[in-house]
């Protein structure tokens, strides 16, 4: 049961590198190259990860019980969930998918494939994907983290991304707005 519990949990903390794996040099680079006040909210989001991912494996629960199981399982498949969601995100947003917000006319904005349901769903599959790995390594300093660290900067960057939207896109923007939740479907 305990190499189970492991497999599992290695299987969440995957599914996150994955993701990252998949970002192609160019976001990387862009990142280091903005110049604008959008990087604050990234580089307080990547601070805030940064202090997650330790306290997942200095604070995992134990390795024995059938809870523990029941609980690297139900993490497992979140996490799984989370990073299919972001993947499918990205795949939708194409070329205009970015570590820093920007936006520009040529580019358009996608309101199709998740984007149908929530203004950011990769925020949400990347907030689902923590919350599954804070469950597999019953973490709760982590989770904890995750409440009060990942998630804010998450909103701080939705409303950064929401400002330079705003400006680029005007009424077009404004109408998604008014008929898309944010973050979470038919709630928030």
């Amino acid at each position: 049961m305990e190499i189970l519990v492991l497999v599992l949990r290695a299987a969440s903390l995957a599914a996150f590198a994955a993701h990252m794996l998949l970002s192609p040099k160019r976001e990387r680079e862009d990142l280091a190259r903005e110049r604008s006040g959008a990087r604050a909210p990234v580089f307080a989001n990547i601070a805030a990860i940064g202090l997650f991912f330790p306290s997942l494996i200095a604070f995992a629960g134990g390795l024995e019980g059938r809870v523990v199981l029941l609980l690297a399982f139900a993490g497992c498949l979140l996490a799984m969930a989370g990073v299919a969601l972001v993947l499918r995100s990205r795949v939708v947003l194409g070329p205009a998918w970015s570590f820093a917000p920007r936006a520009d006319e040529d580019m358009g904005f996608v309101t199709t494939g998740p984007y149908r349901f929530v203004r950011h769903p990769i925020y949400l599959g990347l907030s689902v994907m923590a919350m599954g790995q804070a469950l597999a390594f019953s973490s709760w300093p982590a989770f904890l983290i995750l409440l009060s660290g990942i998630v804010p900067t998450f909103a701080w960057r939705a409303y950064a991304e929401e400002r330079l939207l705003c400006r680029t896109f005007g009424g077009r923007y404004a109408l998604y707005r008014k008929r898309t939740k944010m973050i979470i479907p038919h709630i928030l």
